[in-house]
């Protein structure tokens, strides 16, 4: 990292220490933020996103994962999870203008079926994935209605190669992905060349089977 960057780096920094409206005022910079609490978990969240929308107006030499994880140690976090949480937010925040652009009909919703109560699920599965029957014991339905009150088409399917044979076969201007980082990096690798802006909500908790994603991070996405 050059000397412009750190001086510059700590400048964009600063700004994560000032609490929003409305945010609980920030930790000292010799105080670690406590995480898991819901109130401190949404704290850090808003920081990231507060300087990733500062940092993207000002130019730096120094790697993107250099960066994220300069601004993870500052604020006294360590666990790997939050640096790809800023990693999501940072590719979020390049592709946002252009999915801005795209009318709700024109995009299209990814949902992993992760998230499904597996025990419990009826829903019939086919070509296209799962179809959820809005049963009310798991997030999916809250977030398929989501998607049906915008009239944006939604499948709920696993990642990988179905996720991409459907993005071929529709070909939407935009895509919305629910995922875990990995399936997030694997997904904008792919559509890397395309033109097709993602915007990506990383999962809560990540795994093969019930996991959980935050609904009000979905929505968020859903009305950009």
């Amino acid at each position: 990292m050059t000397e412009t960057d750190v001086k510059t780096l700590e400048a964009v920094v600063s700004v994560v220490g000032v609490a929003q409206p409305g945010l609980k005022p920030a930790a000292k910079e010799d105080e670690p933020i406590k995480v898991g609490v819901k109130e401190d978990l949404e704290d850090i969240k808003q920081r990231i996103k507060l300087f990733l929308s500062t940092a993207m107006v000002i130019s730096l030499n120094t790697p993107a994962r250099s960066i994220i994880e300069g601004l993870i140690k500052r604020i006294g976090l360590f666990d790997e999870k939050w640096i790809h949480y800023t990693h999501v937010q940072m590719q979020n925040n390049m592709f946002k203008d252009a999915f801005k652009k795209v009318q709700k009909s024109d995009r299209v919703v990814f949902i992993p079926h992760c998230l499904r109560d597996v025990k419990n699920c009826k829903a019939p599965i086919d070509e296209d994935g799962y179809h959820c029957t809005k049963c009310g014991r798991c997030v999916i339905g809250r977030i398929v209605e989501e998607c049906e009150k915008r009239g944006m088409k939604w499948y709920m399917c696993g990642g990988g190669t179905q996720v991409i044979n459907i993005i071929n076969r529709t070909k939407p201007k935009a895509i919305i992905g629910i995922a875990c980082y990995n399936e997030i990096m694997l997904a904008l690798e792919k559509l890397k060349g395309s033109g097709v802006p993602l915007q990506a909500v990383m999962l809560r908790k990540s795994g093969c089977v019930n996991t959980e994603v935050d609904l009000n991070e979905v929505i968020e996405i859903f009305d950009q």
